[in-house]
């Protein structure tokens, strides 16, 4: 009954004459009591009962709606769980026995599954025929559709390439959120408001604040004088994603005296830069894209374009320290690119990298220290599996040995002295940069590029990966700076491709990015400078692909067969780089 209570006090208190009120006794009074005990626990018990259904509809709506063409799809899957939602979407026009209440079903439904017996029970009638494609829709107020509850219960994102899940949600004031695997969140239900990306009332609240949205980025900005700058912005983010989540912006402050008027560029992908139009310092500013509008991240970054074909300052000499990127063409097609551009840079080293076109062996480029399979550790012997010294006395036996024997031996290196900084010794070596130069008759460098980290990746993991970048840095630049006080020091690291491969381990990319970005930062050093080069090349082409299958209309389809390794196209945009970096020593304005 729905009114015990209500009756329990009409008995005890009945209407009677105003001149002669009913008084009931105690015993009267107290039987109402009994009435409200067993009223709250039925009414608790009722509650508890439907808290269990809704939570095991829950449990079966987890574990995700299975949608197939025919029954026989369908009976051929085995459920996850008691309860969990099946349909039949056809057309399929049969009948089959069902398995679990028995009886001739339609085959075309909708379907729950049944751990005992086990089986998938018809339910109802298909309900997708019943109602609209799409169960609802979110848009902005100008009408754009942002995104649609189909009625399978997924959601769909428009663009189309983004997929959601109900998870945990980052804050303990909201219910409910759907969020996609990053952690970006596109809807919001707290207690008094439904939130979404640029239509939500909550945006001080911290929607998605929980998205990190700053950028990898510092250093230099260096580009011949009219040449393209491309910076990538899906390049220097935390999270990797194909969705555009973040807003970025370089801009550059017009010239006090009106020479330079202001300069900017807007995207969400690439932002094509000509640098001359720029002032000695640019700022690039990143935000998520229609949240917290009012939050931006703010890089600061500083400018060079060296001339073309300048009548002096031309000529530098380069010591190219890498893996086997740097190994794979880069100084060939640096010299190239250089030459082009009216300078001459003399390449030192001990090992020739391959020349522009021609495979790791090859021995017709320049020289330099391009090391194929070498980390930091192995130049300054912090690893010892991977190479040995060039013991005094044989480095002419060295220098004729063939390029395969030269790999696996570290000319910098030399036995640790008593009176040796510890600080720089690793594992009883020292990495010696007067030594080197010395014992190998090597001129003075102007500028050492080191090009180094990817290897690290491969071969350590946190908490190690981090610190053995930070130790590599200290250790060869500041031994290169104590034996030759000037020399310009430029640190780099290649663009890395978009690949299930390389995602998996971008969190290790993201260390070492940070740890070289930090490191340059804190040593405050007007000769050691930091190229972004891994935000100046595209991360989707670049990458060299395998035979894979041709259609008829001639179109390719393939995996990358290296998600390391840059193809010409990408070694030409780095080498760019790194050739306007030489140009920018030679003229003294690096």
């Amino acid at each position: 009954m729905a009114d015990e209570i209500r009756d329990a006090f009409a008995v005890a208190w009945p209407d009677g004459p105003a001149s002669d009120p009913v008084e009931p006794d105690k015993s009267t009074i107290r039987s109402i009591g009994p009435v409200i005990d067993k009223k709250i626990a039925n009414t608790a018990a009722d509650l508890q009962m439907q808290i269990n259904e809704v939570e095991l509809i829950a449990e079966a709506a987890s574990a995700g709606l299975v949608q197939k063409g025919t029954w026989t799809a369908l009976a051929a899957i085995v459920g996850t769980t008691n309860g969990q939602a099946g349909r039949v979407a056809g057309p399929d026009a049969g009948t089959h026995t069902d398995p679990v209440v028995g009886g001739t079903v339609a085959n075309e439904g909708e379907y729950a599954w049944s751990t005992s017996p086990a089986g998938w029970q018809r339910v109802g009638d298909l309900l997708v025929s019943k109602v609209a494609q799409v169960a609802a829709s979110f848009h902005d107020n100008l009408g754009f559709v942002g995104m649609q509850l189909q009625t399978d219960g997924s959601l769909r994102q428009n663009p189309p390439e983004r997929s959601f899940e109900i998870g945990d949600t980052r804050s303990s004031a909201e219910l409910l959120a759907v969020q996609d695997e990053f952690g970006f969140k596109a809807l919001s239900l707290t207690a008094t408001e439904f939130r979404a990306p640029g239509v939500s009332g909550g945006e001080d609240e911290g929607f998605n604040s929980g998205f990190d949205a700053s950028p990898l980025i510092g250093g230099h900005l260096v580009a011949f004088d009219g040449a393209e700058t491309h910076l990538y912005t899906r390049n220097i983010l935390p999270a990797r994603s194909d969705i555009s989540r973040v807003r970025a912006s370089l801009y550059s402050e017009a010239a006090t005296d009106g020479s330079r008027p202001t300069y900017s560029r807007l995207g969400d992908d690439e932002l094509v830069v000509d640098l001359t139009k720029c002032g000695g310092t640019v700022y690039l500013q990143t935000r998520l894209d229609e949240v917290n509008p009012d939050i931006r991240h703010q890089a600061t970054m500083s400018v060079v374009t060296p001339p073309v074909a300048p009548g002096s300052l031309n000529t530098a000499r380069v010591l190219m320290i890498g893996d086997s990127i740097t190994n794979r063409q880069m100084a060939a097609r640096m010299n190239a690119a250089a030459a082009a551009k009216g300078y001459t840079l003399t390449f030192v080293g001990t090992l020739n990298g391959a020349g522009i076109g021609q495979i790791s062996s090859d021995v017709t480029g320049p020289l330099g220290e391009g090391r194929e399979g070498w980390e930091f550790g192995d130049f300054t012997y912090a690893v010892t599996d991977r190479v040995s010294i060039v013991t005094p006395g044989d480095e002419a036996t060295y220098l004729a040995s063939d390029k395969a024997t030269k790999q696996t031996k570290n000319p910098f290196l030399r036995v640790a002295a008593g009176g040796d900084d510890p600080s720089v010794v690793r594992n009883g070596n020292v990495f010696d940069f007067d030594f080197y130069l010395d014992r190998f008759t090597l001129a003075d460098p102007h500028v050492v590029f080191i090009g180094l980290g990817t290897n690290d990746i491969r071969d350590l993991n946190s908490p190690d990966l981090g610190p053995a970048i930070t130790d590599g840095l200290t250790i060869m630049c500041g031994q290169i700076q104590a034996a030759r006080p000037g020399t310009k020091i430029v640190i780099w690291f290649p663009p890395v491709s978009r690949s299930s491969d390389r995602d998996t381990v971008w969190s290790e990319y993201v260390e070492v990015l940070s740890r070289q970005i930090k490191f340059v930062r804190e040593q405050a050093d007007v000769d050691i400078r930091l190229l972004p080069t891994w935000a100046m090349a595209s991360q989707e082409v670049g990458f060299a692909l395998d035979t894979g299958s041709t259609s008829d209309l001639g179109i390719q389809t393939a995996s990358l067969s290296d998600t390391v390794h840059l193809s010409s196209f990408n070694i030409a945009r780095v080498s760019e780089v790194l050739a306007a970096a030489a140009a920018a020593v030679a003229q003294g304005a690096l």
